[in-house]
C-alpha cells in the first residue's frame, strides 16, 4: 500500500515542479519583455518600447514598473489618452510611485487638462524631490496659470538638478525674463 501512496505523492511532487516552471519561464518571458522594453524606452524607440512593454503587462498585469514604463512610452509616442489607464493602474498598485505620478501629469498637460496635470505632478516632485523633469514641467505649467513665483521655484529647482540638460540653456533664458 505504501508503494502506490509514493506513486501518487511522486506525481503530485512532478505536477508541482512543472507547474512551477511554467510559471518560472512565463515571469522569464515578462522579465525579458519588461527589460527589452525598458531599454527600447531609454534609447528613444517609443512605438517599440509600448510594443514590448504591452506584452510584459499582459503577463504581469500587476507590475508597477511595467505599467509606469507602458503609459511613459505611449505619452512619448503622442498617445497622452491611452497612457492613463496604466499610469493610474501603477498608482493603484503603488501609491509612491513618483514616475508614474508624473507620467500621469504628463498625459494630462498634453490633454490640456492643467489642474490635474500640476495636481500629478506636485505630488512626483513630492515623493522625489529631485525629480529633474517632474519640476521642468510643474514650472511650465505654472507659467501657464501665470503662477510666476511657483514657476520661477520650479524651474531654477530643475536647473540646479540638470544643468546640462538640453532644455537648460532656454530655461535660464526663460527665468532671466521671468525675474524681470
Amino acid at each position: 500500500m505504501s508503494s502506490r501512496g509514493d506513486k501518487a505523492s511522486g506525481e503530485e511532487t512532478m505536477k508541482v515542479l512543472i507547474g512551477l516552471s511554467i510559471l518560472f519561464l512565463l515571469a522569464s518571458e515578462a522579465f525579458a519583455d519588461l527589460s527589452k522594453g525598458i531599454e527600447l524606452y531609454n534609447q528613444g524607440k517609443f512605438a517599440e518600447a509600448t510594443s514590448e512593454l504591452k506584452q510584459a503587462t499582459s503577463q504581469q498585469p500587476g507590475d508597477a514598473k511595467a505599467l509606469t514604463y507602458l503609459g511613459l512610452a505611449l505619452v512619448k509616442s503622442g498617445k497622452p489618452a491611452d497612457a492613463q489607464e496604466p499610469l493610474r493602474r501603477a498608482i493603484a498598485i503603488d501609491k509612491k510611485n513618483a514616475e508614474a505620478h508624473y507620467g500621469l501629469g504628463l498625459a494630462y498637460g498634453y490633454l490640456k487638462k492643467l489642474p490635474e496635470s500640476i495636481k500629478e505632478l506636485e505630488r512626483a516632485v513630492e515623493l522625489n524631490p529631485k525629480h529633474a523633469y517632474a519640476r521642468y514641467n510643474l514650472g511650465l505649467a505654472y507659467n501657464q496659470q501665470k503662477k510666476i513665483d511657483l514657476a520661477v521655484l520650479q524651474l531654477q529647482r530643475f536647473v540646479e538638478l540638470a544643468p546640462n540638460a538640453p532644455e537648460a540653456p532656454q530655461v535660464r533664458a526663460l527665468l532671466k525674463q521671468m525675474r524681470r
